[in-house]
């Protein structure tokens, strides 16, 4: 019974770990050496080093540093948010510091800055975790989903305003997408003149046939 009760604790503890990874599994105790640490591995190297070159430029323009921590999961039921304010804390970041957090299996964001970076508000901060990022990692578009992230950010922490989330730019050109009824509409007459096209090449010169030999 012992054995058995043994045995069954730790298969447990063995499942949980497999199932629920730790954040110090994860992402090291120690802040990055970059700007851009891909643990998911789904990051473009061109993408990573436009992030690495746009937060170094921004750094030496406004002394706003951020960090972009890509992570194929969270830890069970934690959220983004919380996540990247547990590792905000862990690697002691400044008060200029910014962390963002992309999540990709959930396709969600988070961040967490210091007391003194400038413009970036909880509002605007949610946003572009809940609306910005979401919008083409939804797609599984990691690498264009962080780049749009990074270009709000930077609009705004360079007070050139807030450009808001790219969903209102798809909105105001949705004219230019074809919707689904029209372009079956369009697929369906494209198939009747070509099947048009067939009968005629194949029926015409039947008849004509048929009218040489009917003279003979």
């Amino acid at each position: 019974m012992t054995k058995s009760l043994d045995f069954w604790i730790k298969s447990s503890l063995a499942l949980s770990i497999f199932i629920y990874p730790s954040i110090s599994q994860a992402i090291s105790d120690t802040k990055p050496e970059t700007n851009v640490y891909d643990e998911s591995g789904v990051l473009t190297k061109s993408s990573i080093n436009f992030l690495e070159k746009t937060m170094q430029k921004l750094k030496e323009t406004n002394g706003t540093n951020v960090y972009f921590i890509s992570v194929r999961n969270l830890p069970y039921g934690i959220e983004p948010e919380q996540y990247a304010e547990e590792l905000f804390q862990k690697w002691n970041l400044g008060e200029k510091d910014i962390l963002v957090v992309l999540a990709n299996k959930i396709a969600r964001a988070g961040i967490f800055s210091g007391s003194g970076v400038p413009n970036l508000t909880k509002e605007k901060a949610k946003s572009i975790s809940e609306e910005t990022y979401p919008f083409k990692a939804k797609e599984e578009q990691y690498s264009s989903a962080a780049l749009d992230v990074s270009n709000r950010l930077v609009s705004i922490l360079s007070n050139k305003g807030d450009p808001g989330p790219p969903a209102l730019v798809r909105e105001g050109n949705s004219s230019n997408f074809k919707s689904a009824k029209a372009t079956e509409q369009q697929r369906s007459k494209y198939v009747a003149i070509i099947i048009i096209l067939l009968v005629v090449a194949f029926v015409v010169p039947m008849v004509q046939f048929f009218y040489y030999v009917k003279d003979e």
